[in-house]
């Protein structure tokens, strides 16, 4: 090469290039330069129009700069926050402009020289020329017994479990025709030391030619690879490139196939209805091809009803079965889906504490076996009065359930992302645990409202939901007796089925007051039948005297157009001042306030009217089907570069 070369390409921009380097480059100060000037010395006498990206991996001492500073025309420095190897040459090969692509180490280690070799077999015809250290005819100089040893190991366990049939995958020296090197870097997700084999599992699955071309390699004295912990590190990643790209072809199409996991109906356990209506609006939606529902089974006295379950619904896991996390992993390695969702609350999985907590970190465990999940929580225990919603008892009991509480909320954060349906709960999260992998989530409305229906003749105040813990109907029934003193025509409606924490609740209140007229107990309510219930209501009253979530019922009365009266607690509060619905309130547990709130409602057509129709204007507002494209965007990102989510620290969302 002569010096008016190198010149020339130093000091003049190149409008078109056919051929990109690319370095990734990490603390790599003190030998950037001899590196940098190899290459601007080997590269520009191979008559190939060239650039040279640096991408610095958020180094702290000063590479960026010194590269930089060099002042060469063709010459580009990416900067991006440190996210591991494979993140940076991500980057640099996005950022690219040839025909051809390389990226090589920042230690020179297969010296530049071998480039010619590459670029020939790319000519011949490959799509990717592989740097080997163990084909034919390579020459390893300096590399030690226990790399060898290392090396050789992982290169059969490689083999055998992924399929490429390379002698050497992870020599950082690869060459690519520049739309394959994009396209493959589009689809490729690990940031860290196994990037090379997963962009080469892929242009096998692709059916790509890929050649391998024996070259040089030094063992660099200061090199930043320990090859036990990164052959560690190595294996488990050959996992995760398995379950991530190894999955079935979805059945209808090209698009995402998501699992949710949840309570589904017919059971009738917390947020079944939730379950099914998500489920049914993500498998709506254009981007996804497929839902698999990971439900609960029906209990022993449902068991031997006829299910007219959809094919996409799986029933493998049981309220309180200790053995409920293992059984959803299993459906899930069985169902390979893209992604996952968990649909959530504390007590989901179970009301006792073992089968509870267990069932917890499944989450935990389904993203440690590679899935990206998202965790949609609608309670927190730090929010849960324990006493009112059935996991009280002895002082010691409620403390030990409290720790325990705080670790397995540690641990739900460990899924790739939480939503939770409250700001106040992000918030908590964020500022207590230091989680920054929180979204909010709202809970938002099942069906696009339709204009609700006129108020029924009849003054008729309606409950709906789980009943027998902190949804206590005696208060209810009480200030039910109060407004039949106002007027006899007044009609109560409780609709909904005992909470599992008090089983047979209800019976027991029925039969305490029988003497009431105009009192109607509908016992559980099918999904097809929530609609004429809501519209068969002037009101929907809330007895509770403490809130665990975000209420689904609220959100139910805005559907159907219906006002609310509720006491102005805890969530319930944080609802009306956040996302606008409008209520009459009452202290709680006190049925004359009850009465007095119901009666401003009922006495008033006009007034219950006006508050249907603002709670309408705000359901209509937070359809569930708008709520499902959010988790589509943050799904889409986890799938794409699922590692720039981390756990509960140093996340990004």
């Amino acid at each position: 090469m002569s010096y008016a070369e190198f010149e020339r390409w130093r000091d003049t921009p190149l409008p078109h290039v056919t051929l990109s380097i690319v370095i990734p480059a990490y603390n790599e100060a003190e030998r950037m330069l001899p590196t940098l000037a190899a290459f601007a010395v080997a590269v520009s006498g191979l008559n190939e129009p060239w650039e040279l990206i640096l991408s610095d991996d958020g180094s702290r001492d000063g590479t960026a700069t010194l590269a930089r500073g060099l002042g060469w025309a063709n010459l580009r420095v990416i900067e991006h926050a440190n996210t591991g190897k494979g993140g940076a040459v991500r980057r640099g090969v996005l950022a690219s402009r040839g025909d051809l692509v390389l990226f090589a180490d920042a230690d020179n280690s297969t010296p530049i020289e071998e480039l010619p070799r590459l670029i020939a077999q790319i000519r011949a015809g490959a799509h990717i020329a592989v740097g080997s250290r163990a084909a034919g005819g390579a020459v390893e100089a300096g590399k030690s017994v226990l790399r060898r040893a290392v090396s050789g190991t992982l290169r059969s366990i490689t083999q055998f479990s992924t399929g490429v049939r390379l002698q050497d995958t992870q020599c950082g020296f690869k060459l690519f025709r520049g739309e394959v090197a994009r396209d493959l870097f589009r689809r490729q997700r690990m940031d860290g030391f196994s990037f090379d084999l997963e962009l080469l599992y892929l242009a096998a699955r692709d059916g790509l030619r890929v050649d391998e071309v024996p070259v040089m390699w030094v063992d660099a004295p200061d090199s930043k690879v320990d090859p036990i912990r990164d052959g560690l590190k190595f294996l488990r990643d050959i996992v995760q490139i398995r379950r991530v790209h190894a999955r079935r072809a979805p059945e209808t199409g090209g698009g995402l196939h998501i699992a949710v996991v949840s309570a589904y109906p017919p059971g009738r356990r917390s947020l079944n209805e939730y379950g099914l209506h998500l489920s049914r609006v993500l498998a709506e939606k254009p981007e996804v091809s497929h839902v698999t529902v990971i439900a609960d089974r029906l209990p022993a006295d449902r068991a031997g009803q006829a299910i007219a379950d959809a094919p996409n619904v799986r029933r493998v896991w049981a309220f309180n079965d200790p053995l409920s996390v293992v059984k959803v992993l299993w459906a899930l390695r069985r169902a390979r889906p893209d992604a996952v969702i968990f649909n959530l609350q504390m007590a989901s999985f179970g009301d006792r504490r073992v089968p509870a907590a267990l069932g917890l970190l499944t989450p935990m465990f389904a993203r440690l076996s590679g899935l990206p999940t998202i965790t949609l929580l609608h309670n927190l225990f730090e929010t849960v009065d324990l006493d009112t919603a059935g996991f009280g008892g002895h002082p010691l009991k409620t403390a030990v359930t409290q720790a325990f509480g705080r670790v397995f909320t540690r641990a739900l954060l460990a899924s790739t992302l939480v939503a939770t349906t409250m700001p106040r709960y992000v918030k908590l999260l964020r500022e207590r645990y230091g989680a920054q992998n929180v979204f909010l989530a709202p809970h938002g409305t099942f069906q696009i409202p339709q204009p609700p229906e006129p108020l029924p003749l009849l003054p008729t105040v309606m409950a709906f939901g789980k009943f027998g813990t902190y949804k206590r109907v005696e208060v209810l029934l009480d200030a039910h007796e109060i407004l039949l003193g106002r007027n006899p025509q007044v009609r109560l409606v409780i609709a909904g089925s005992d909470t599992p924490n008090a089983p047979g609740y209800l019976e027991d209140v029925r039969q305490r007051y029988a003497h009431l007229p105009n009192v109607t107990f509908t016992g559980y309510v099918a999904e097809d039948a929530v609609a004429g219930v809501f519209s068969g209501a002037t009101v929907v009253a809330f007895p509770y005297s403490a809130t665990t979530g975000s209420s689904g019922v609220l959100h139910q009365a805005g559907e159907f157009g219906r006002g609310a009266v509720m006491p102005r607690i805890g969530d319930l509060a944080d609802l009306i001042e956040e996302e606008g619905y409008r209520a009459e309130y009452f202290t709680p547990d006190d049925p004359a306030s009850l009465a007095d709130a119901l009666w401003r409602v009922l006495s008033d057509p006009r007034h219950a009217a006006a508050l249907g129709e603002a709670n309408w204007r705000v359901a209509s507002g937070l359809p569930l089907a708008d709520i499902a494209d959010w988790y589509l965007l943050h799904l889409e990102s986890l799938i794409d570069h699922p590692a720039t989510t981390a756990g509960p620290r140093g996340a990004n969302t």
